[in-house]
């Protein structure tokens, strides 16, 4: 489990510092002291460093994912039924290794939601010095359009990495821990330390 939780730190130390330097960007683009040249060539690097830890990390996204959604599985199924365990401590065991999968499920993919949300701030921002403008040259043009694509972290180079992605699959993790539970609990089964 720690090596699960020490690659969330990572991961979400790693999207954070992006984000602050596409922050950093946005809040450079003042009055009209900008140089949109060097703004495509800023843009075009920090492209290219997300797609690469895209392309090394994001196996390990899903990797990781699983690994905390299964973690809070367990938690669930045993905070559901309590009286399984031998005493409290296991409980409250089980229930902080549940709020660490949890915490690092969502750091990972709040962290990675930043990232498009900064890079859409900066396009709006671009958007707006550049619309007071009477012509747009051919360099602002494709800086604009470059930005409007977005910029996404993925899970396993499949699924792009948003804010409506956490709330979906924290939904999904409870509704098939409760649906799993519902199916293997039997009340007639007791504990091997019961009997």
């Amino acid at each position: 489990m720690l090596s699960a939780n020490t690659f969330a730190i990572y991961y979400a130390t790693i999207c954070c510092h992006l984000k602050l330097v596409v922050a950093h960007i946005t809040e450079s683009l003042t009055g009209q002291d900008h140089d949109c040249n060097i703004l495509f060539r800023k843009y075009i690097v920090i492209r290219k460093l997300v797609l690469h830890i895209d392309d090394e990390l994001s196996f390990l996204v899903f990797i990781s994912s699983v690994f905390n959604a299964c973690g809070m599985y367990f938690s669930l199924t045993a905070a559901l039924h309590p009286s399984e365990y031998l005493n409290e401590l296991n409980v409250v065991t089980v229930c902080s290794a549940f709020a660490a999968n949890a915490v690092a499920y969502i750091g990972i993919f709040l962290s990675a939601s930043l990232v498009p949300e900064a890079v859409d701030d900066l396009w709006s921002r671009l958007h707006e010095v550049l619309s007071s403008k009477n012509n747009i040259t051919n360099i602002q043009q494709r800086t604009l359009s470059i930005l409007e694509k977005g910029l996404y972290f993925t899970v396993w180079k499949f699924l792009p990495i948003k804010r409506s992605y956490i709330l979906a699959t924290m939904g999904t993790i409870f509704t098939y821990s409760l649906l799993l539970d519902s199916l293997g609990y039997n009340e007639n089964l007791t504990p091997i330390w019961n009997s």
